[in-house]
């Protein structure tokens, strides 16, 4: 009886109301807690360096256009300006045109030469110019008329040829402004020499400005991609 406990002594060690245990879930929480600090893979944390939607990698052939400012709109290096495309419409519009005129012009005189001769020899001898002949200003004003005609076909094949990137026939085309423009001068009170006239100076401006030297300068070269970068199908 005397080593039996009294029900009001100490606990015994496995007292449930007594010390805590070291593994209580409601003490320190353990390092493994899910609630504590996010582990460095956490997907909500830092975005790993390979993320598609962070920065895009120098190499990505769909990303930036090259040549395009950071945040403006991309152009294509490769698409034809606007003034090379007026320049060559004009050209081939005011060329054709002309080719009909002169053509036409030069079979009427084939048709009608004698009418011609005797038109020209009659206005010679009332003017005392004995010295000329009219048949042979008949066939001048004929071979004229002839020379202006292939004029005109060469400047709507160099319109063409301008639309289609080629920078000789550009300036062959220019040349060929110049010259129309001057030929205007020497007829400017006509109506006509002044449309030729203005049409040649336009065409000469538009085929160097808009971007046109750089779309002509690129025909034939690479895309230059940036440092340290290859080309996606190397």
């Amino acid at each position: 009886m005397s080593d039996q406990q009294p029900p009001w002594g100490p606990p015994p060690s496995d007292n449930p109301y007594g010390q805590q245990p070291p593994a209580n879930p409601y003490g320190q929480q353990p390092p493994a807690n899910p609630y504590g600090q996010q582990p460095p893979a956490n997907p909500y944390g830092q975005q790993p360096p390979a993320n598609p939607y962070g920065q895009q990698p120098p190499a990505a052939p769909y990303g930036q256009s090259y040549g395009a400012p950071y945040g403006g709109p991309t152009r294509d290096p490769d698409k034809r300006p606007g003034t090379v495309t007026a320049a060559g419409i004009v050209t081939i519009v005011l060329s054709a045109l002309s080719l009909l005129l002169y053509a036409g012009l030069a079979v009427a005189t084939l048709v009608a030469r004698d009418d011609m001769v005797d038109a020209i020899e009659d206005e010679l001898s009332s003017s005392q110019r004995e010295s000329l002949s009219g048949d042979d200003l008949a066939t001048f004003v004929t071979v004229v008329f002839v020379i202006f005609a292939v004029w005109c076909l060469i400047a709507v094949l160099l319109g063409i040829f301008s639309m289609r990137r080629s920078n000789v026939a550009r300036i062959l085309l220019v040349v060929s402004s110049v010259m129309t423009a001057l030929v205007s001068l020497l007829a400017i009170t006509s109506g006509v020499s002044a449309l030729t006239l203005i049409a040649g100076v336009a065409v000469v401006v538009l085929l160097f400005t808009g971007g046109a030297n750089d779309w002509y300068a690129r025909r034939g070269r690479q895309p230059e991609l940036p440092t340290g970068t290859t080309q996606p199908w190397g």
